[in-house]
């Protein structure tokens, strides 16, 4: 069954619709071992979407593996929850995900994060209650469940900046770390220090200082980050 996922896969990818093989790949996901758990998920990311009904019968999976003592099997229904998942059941596995937040491992504290940015993209109004844990995210000692919940706060600044004004001093900060190469070699591209985090951080405090033009900033090409007042 694995390998006929496999096939269903390139099937979809070279435009056939392979549309019986939906619901065993969930079975797949449900059943199977670690590997075909895996090819499983993966094509049911692949495969399906936020309205597909076929969703409804693996909520009870994803909830299981939430769960796991395993690590692999939670990283995988963190990254279907973070890609896809059924406005409705939100509420149902939102608490597991919250949990997550506090994980020993990085790796799943940053899917928990973005996984919760996908909630906020389709539900905003079920994911207010946890702000103050979004900013225990923005402080965290991985550079990457760092950078994951920059992608919450780059929307929720863009919706409302005034309501974070006050993180402006900790964005300025986390800028002048990037630039000044305080971050791991693992996030420089072509010997620049996270490029993509410094547009990120850019556009950030242009929304924070939209209103308030009584700073400026630029930032030197000696890596140097300079305020203008």
């Amino acid at each position: 069954m694995k390998e006929i996922m496999v096939r269903a896969i390139y099937c979809e990818m070279l435009g056939y619709q392979a549309s019986f093989s939906y619901i065993h790949a969930i079975k797949l996901a449900q059943q199977g071992s670690v590997l075909e758990k895996r090819v499983g998920y993966l094509a049911v990311s692949l495969f399906l979407n936020e309205t597909d009904e076929f969703l409804l019968l693996l909520v009870n999976t994803v909830l299981k593996d939430l769960q796991s003592t395993n690590l692999i099997e939670v990283c995988m229904a963190l990254t279907v929850v973070s890609q896809m998942f059924p406005k409705d059941m939100i509420p149902a596995i939102l608490p597991v995900v919250e949990e997550k937040l506090t994980h020993p491992k990085e790796i799943i504290r940053r899917k928990a994060v973005l996984a919760l940015y996908k909630f906020y993209l389709i539900a905003p109004n079920q994911v207010q209650h946890i702000h103050s844990k979004f900013r225990k995210a923005l402080c965290d000692k991985d550079p990457g469940v760092m950078t994951a919940s920059l992608h919450i706060y780059l929307q929720l600044i863009k919706e409302n900046p005034e309501s974070y004004k006050d993180l402006t001093g900790s964005m300025v900060t986390i800028l002048r770390q990037v630039v000044g190469g305080k971050l791991p070699l693992d996030f420089n591209y072509h010997s620049v220090p996270a490029p993509w985090l410094q547009i990120q951080l850019l556009r950030i405090l242009a929304y924070l200082g939209k209103e308030d033009q009584g700073y400026k900033f630029v930032v030197v090409s000696e890596g140097k980050l300079r305020f203008l007042t």
